[in-house]
């Protein structure tokens, strides 16, 4: 039996301490000249690239789309590149992510794949920052799609491009509702990483991933 496992980046495998959100918020006043609404519940497809369509819609934005994403991206990328510079101590290794990434690896009949709410160059980005390689790994992001469901979607048939291999299962590894959600529509299992509420299978980290799989009867 073939499992794919697809994992988010904020709150699986990096620990940010909100700093993405902080510069995600700082380049859109810098590039737009708009104040951001931080409730993050409030947009339909929280990502990257669907959180700025929407910020254009609401503020009747007629500048070219393609365009005002590649400023904000830039400037969202530098300023990322910034604050890991002056304190590196903010982006750090969930604890397990990488010993549960190399683990996967090594399994015969497991594929990984990075499915991101983010841009790829800031989620690359915050995955070097914590020492985090996936050289190897599939990967989709916000750079390819705008929502959750697309994202994760792409993400699986890139891993089946990717290994050849038609999936017996695949299993979400990830943070929030959206992604539970997105999980839910797909058909795809849901495991919550550093959430403890819930009736889905749920782990603080991926240290834990055995208690996941116990509930889910998956082998590793």
């Amino acid at each position: 039996m073939a499992n794919l496992f697809l994992l988010d980046i904020d709150g699986a495998l990096v620990d940010s301490k909100n700093l993405e959100l902080n510069c995600y918020v700082k380049a859109v006043k810098d590039v737009l000249g708009v104040e951001m609404d931080t409730d993050l519940s409030h947009y339909s497809n929280l990502t990257d690239a669907g959180v700025l369509d929407e910020l254009i819609a609401k503020h009747g934005i007629s500048e070219s789309r393609s365009l005002i994403h590649r400023k904000v991206e830039s400037r969202y990328s530098e300023l990322v590149q910034q604050a890991i510079k002056d304190s590196p101590e903010t982006v750090s290794e969930v604890m397990g992510a990488k010993a549960f990434l190399d683990q996967m690896q090594d399994q015969q009949d497991t594929h990984i794949a990075i499915a991101t709410s983010s841009w790829a160059s800031t989620a690359k980005m915050m995955l070097r920052a914590a020492g985090i390689d996936i050289s190897n790994v599939t990967f989709a992001s916000s750079s390819d799609a705008l929502s959750r469901t697309e994202i994760m979607a792409l993400a699986a048939f890139r891993a089946k491009q990717d290994s050849g291999v038609v999936f017996d299962r695949r299993v979400v590894f990830a943070n929030g509702e959206r992604s539970k959600n997105a999980s839910q529509e797909l058909g795809y299992d849901y495991v919550e990483v550093g959430n403890v509420s819930g009736n889905h299978p749920h782990i603080p980290n991926l240290a834990h991933y055995q208690a996941a799989f116990s509930r889910l009867a998956l082998s590793a």
